[in-house]
């Protein structure tokens, strides 16, 4: 089992992508921790779960999908194990290097790693970063907005740790990424 651990973890880029992934999260997110000014930690702070999120997501496939489809392990456990370990990389790197709330971390952590798992499932591992840039983007960009209720759900990243809609918005993306990822893998 040690051994497979190994070659699992050697065949999905992690020994490089997670502390790539870690320092980028540090340094982004330590750039951008300011005390005085809130709003510009938490856009650091998505910046940097997205650039963790994004460097991790190519190691969500391996490099023969045949192989995966044809070995005969329980891959709905490694691949939810991994999808959970790229949420708590980035979150657990983040915590450590802003004042940023904890909950708007975790929701944030959790929300961007669904979404980078729901890209490896629809356009493959080596694209797994595409949603969470793109919607971190946004989100980075785009202050956040109460009403309409539809811009309240397209920034839900920079809203309150309040907000109920962020919450479920993100809830919602983890879980239909972790379900649709561990379930068929990345697309070939």
């Amino acid at each position: 089992m040690v051994r497979f651990l190994g070659l699992y973890l050697r065949s999905r880029q992690v020994p490089v992508a997670f502390p790539l992934a870690l320092a980028g999260v540090l340094a982004v997110t330590l750039l951008g921790d300011d005390q005085r000014h809130p709003s510009r930690s938490v856009i650091f702070a998505i910046l940097g779960l997205v650039l963790g999120v994004a460097v991790a997501g190519p190691g969500l496939g391996g490099p023969s999908g045949e192989l995966d489809r044809t070995a005969a392990l329980n891959w709905v456990r490694w691949r939810a194990g991994h999808a959970i370990a790229i949420t708590a990389l980035v979150f657990g790197t983040a915590f450590v290097a802003t004042h940023v709330p904890a909950g708007l971390l975790l929701r944030d952590a959790a929300g961007l790693a669904g979404l980078g798992t729901l890209a490896a499932a629809a356009f493959g591992h080596h694209l797994a970063w595409t949603l969470p840039v793109t919607w971190g983007g946004l989100a980075a960009v785009v202050p956040p907005m109460a009403q309409p209720v539809i811009l309240r759900v397209a920034t839900w990243p920079s809203q309150p740790p309040e907000d109920t809609t962020a919450a479920v918005t993100a809830a919602v993306l983890a879980v239909a990424g972790l379900v649709v990822y561990a379930r068929g893998g990345s697309r070939t």
